[in-house]
């Protein structure tokens, strides 16, 4: 019993019900996914945790991003514009990483609504400073960090001896894990926001970060000339899109299938369009010079999805979908590109795609969410960095690489696993709670026909089964707990926060 197959036929065992019907086993795979996430975020279990390289961004600055060989990068401003051009482009200055993020000019913060390009910004509110050709008073930072789209709840944050090993344990400023602040403690102490440093010290809980659901999808077939690369006609495909703010997937749009089919072409180009639920393209306006506020889509690219989990022949769906990306492919496999997701501007109301290569079986799978990221604010905000990349034009045999300012930290947090919709996916934990997830399921199969007894029986095994497991994948912390308390004044015998750090002035 390892996989959603074995599990749904172990269920059907035991209730001695076992219909081979594509609905049932759709709704009984829906209540093994329901189970398998309930016993998951049951506990903080010891399997249930990744490790990953937590990446800070330090500040953008005229005299730091400039191009080689040249001066340092001005900005031109207007009143009354929420237009900013920069004098030459800058290759940190990405959507994925900057929009959303505050941008000081003439000591005042915008908030950065769009990057258009490398030399090019969008704000969200029109510029109301000095009118300046040339202003060098800029400064972009990176204040807010989403973590990862898989995260559930962030277990340690910490400046540790890799991936670059000059620092060590002990020096000053501080290395180590870093302090998670809640809200109430940020505000009650007044922490300065825009205070920086070489390391951070801390982190303080952000409002989420929330991308918006996606609507509904109008799918065309159009024939390809002879030799193309494409779909095959007649063949199906189910589709979907989401859109993708900041570089992070909100939730998934109404799929919908389609028969690629001419009569006159052997090879069909799929035509994704993103409607609205009345039927209206889901597109930005492009700039206006008298935009006061950004245009109702501004910033919201698309990303479009294919089920794996369906019969291309039939158009029949093989069980619950598994959505993964379509790739950007390419006539030869040796491009930049090739591995990159098919992304939709804000401003293109469809996208097509021109290859069969686009759907390769091993591209990233959607994973089930809602728009909604956990977000934090390092404190203080790291403004310094351990290497620094030099730029290197693209050449006959590699990529381009960008300019870059590198210092990481070490992030380790609780995850959400892919759900189960393939008959061969299996839980990721060990094999012991696979039996778990069948007594969470019966605990609701028999509550749900009114057998009160068997179901509470059921619910009883998997609380006395639950309670051994933790013994053995539980971390268990020997703690003393004392009651005290934090002053902002008093003598050096209580503990005192310095305002503008997380110091003990020294004690």
């Amino acid at each position: 019993m390892a996989n959603l197959k074995s599990l749904r036929n172990k269920i059907k065992n035991v209730t001695d019900y076992s219909p081979d019907l594509r609905a049932y086993n759709d709704q009984l795979d829906e209540l093994i996914n329901d189970a398998y996430y309930y016993i998951w975020g049951n506990k903080r279990w010891t399997f249930a945790t990744k490790e990953a390289f937590f990446k800070f961004i330090p500040d953008m600055l005229p005299t730091r991003d400039i191009p080689p060989g040249g001066t340092i990068v001005t900005a031109s401003v207007i009143k009354g514009s929420r237009q900013v051009l920069f004098s030459a482009p800058m290759d940190r200055l990405t959507p994925e990483v900057f929009e959303g993020q505050p941008i000081s000019i003439q000591d005042y913060e915008y908030t950065i609504s769009k990057v258009v390009a490398g030399d090019q910004i969008l704000l969200d509110q029109v510029f109301h400073g000095t009118t300046e050709a040339q202003d060098s008073t800029w400064i972009i930072k990176k204040r807010f960090y989403d973590l990862p789209q898989d995260s559930i709840e962030l277990l340690s944050l910490a400046h540790r001896d890799v991936p670059f090993s000059n620092g060590g344990v002990g020096t000053f400023p501080p290395y180590g894990k870093l302090l998670g602040l809640m809200p109430r403690t940020d505000e009650r102490y007044n922490l300065r926001m825009d205070y920086t440093a070489s390391y951070a010290e801390a982190y303080v809980w952000s409002p989420s970060f929330y991308v918006p659901e996606a609507y509904k999808i109008g799918l065309q077939a159009i024939a390809q000339p002879l030799g193309g690369s494409g779909f095959l006609s007649g063949t199906y495909l189910e589709v979907c899109w989401a859109f993708l703010r900041d570089g992070k997937v909100g939730a998934l749009s109404t799929p919908d299938i389609i028969l690629l089919e001419d009569e006159n072409a052997a090879r069909i180009t799929l035509r994704i369009n993103f409607l609205s639920h009345d039927n209206q393209s889901v597109v930005s306006d492009a700039f206006q010079t008298k935009d006061r506020e950004p245009a109702q889509f501004e910033g919201l690219k698309k990303i479009v999805f294919w089920n794996a989990n369906f019969n291309r022949t039939t158009g029949e769906r093989l069980g619950l979908p598994v959505w993964r990306e379509f790739n950007q492919a390419g006539l030869t496999r040796n491009l930049t590109n090739y591995l990159d997701a098919v992304i939709a501007q804000d401003t293109d109301s469809s996208v097509d795609i021109t290859l069969l290569a686009s759907i390769d079986p091993g591209n990233k799978i959607y994973i089930e969410n809602d728009g909604q990221y956990n977000r934090i604010r390092p404190y203080p905000r790291v403004d310094a960095w351990d290497e620094e990349v030099t730029r290197q034009a693209a050449g006959e045999e590699f990529s381009k690489v960008n300019q870059d300012f590198l210092r990481e930290g070490v992030l380790r947090y609780y995850y959400k696993p892919s759900h189960l919709g393939f008959e061969t996916d299996s839980p990721q934990m060990p094999h012991e709670y696979h039996q778990l997830i069948v007594y969470k399921v019966l605990e609701t199969l028999y509550d749900k026909v009114g057998s009160a007894s068997q179901s509470d029986m059921y619910r009883r095994r998997i609380e006395k089964e639950i309670k051994e497991l933790s013994k053995r994948y539980l971390d268990h912390i020997d703690s003393l707990v004392q009651r005290g308390q934090f002053n902002v004044t008093g003598d050096y015998r209580i503990f005192v926060y310095d305002n503008a750090s997380l110091r003990n002035k020294g004690y």
